[in-house]
């Protein structure tokens, strides 16, 4: 994550120090509290739900940086990191892989997601009023962890039994932002990511409240709130490069600090 911090920061600094007359930049980050839940099924095996694999709600950062320039051929360009991960004890027995793990089972799933977002801004603060409309490129990098025993036969020996499943994946999404201005340092915007590809979709949609706590030149700090819903429903037989059914839901509110130059 230090990595990915590092760049948008450096992005950003140099971006306007050097056309700080051109550009805009804006760059935020906190930490979303969301939880997950949906069916998992692996190989057209036996399926098992994600409410059961005993996950509480976890508090991971997130972090963005928007970029809009004045060259109107050019598309502007969003940046969007998302950690999501989760871990915990089964509730009750499941299956993966061919592999029977049973209740109590610690496991971790992980979806860090990167968003590359290209977009037009077909309106801009025009009666208060952004619109922004383009094209995102969401790289995930999922994987599923658990580890487990089990005993052959009664009074038998006891063996012990793992899986680590690894799959990223890069989707191509339509994306869409709306944004008012309103009086008093305050905004309020959602934004709303959408892709269906033969049978599978996924959805991923934010709002948030944003105010400004200092405006000075040549930067100003606020603080932003809201609320954010992802559902992932991706088909194996849609992609080369998984293994797995899911139609999970990934949800919660976020909260951070925003800076805008």
């Amino acid at each position: 994550m230090s990595k990915i911090l590092s760049g948008m920061l450096l992005a950003g600094l140099l971006a306007t120090a050097s056309q700080a007359d051109l550009l805009r930049v804006e760059m935020g980050g906190g930490a979303w509290s969301n939880e997950i839940s949906g069916p998992i099924q692996y190989k057209n095996l036996a399926q098992y739900n994600a409410d059961n694999l005993g996950y509480s709600t976890e508090t991971k950062p997130y972090l963005w940086l928007n970029v809009k320039h004045p060259i109107p051929i050019l598309p502007n360009l969003r940046l969007e990191y998302a950690d999501v991960s989760f871990s915990g004890n089964s509730t009750q027995p499941f299956e993966y892989d061919g592999r029977r793990f049973d209740a109590f089972t610690y496991s971790e799933t992980t979806m860090t997601q990167i968003d590359t977002i290209l977009y037009y801004n077909l309106l801009d603060r025009t009666a208060w009023i952004t619109l922004d409309v383009g094209l995102d490129v969401k790289y995930m990098d999922a994987s599923f962890k658990a580890n487990g025993e089990a005993t052959l036969i009664v009074g038998g020996p006891t063996f012990y039994q793992s899986v680590d499943e690894s799959e990223k994946l890069v989707l191509p999404l339509l994306y869409t932002r709306l944004r008012v201005d309103l009086p008093l340092d305050i905004g309020i915007e959602g934004s709303a990511k959408y892709l269906k590809y033969k049978d599978s979709k996924m959805s991923d949609l934010s709002i948030k409240a944003d105010y400004t706590l200092v405006d000075v030149l040549p930067f100003d700090v606020g603080l932003e709130v809201g609320y954010r819903f992802e559902n992932i429903n991706l088909n194996q037989d849609d992609f080369d490069s998984i293994d797995v059914d899911v139609d999970l839901d990934i949800k919660g509110v976020f909260a951070g600090a925003v800076v805008k130059f």
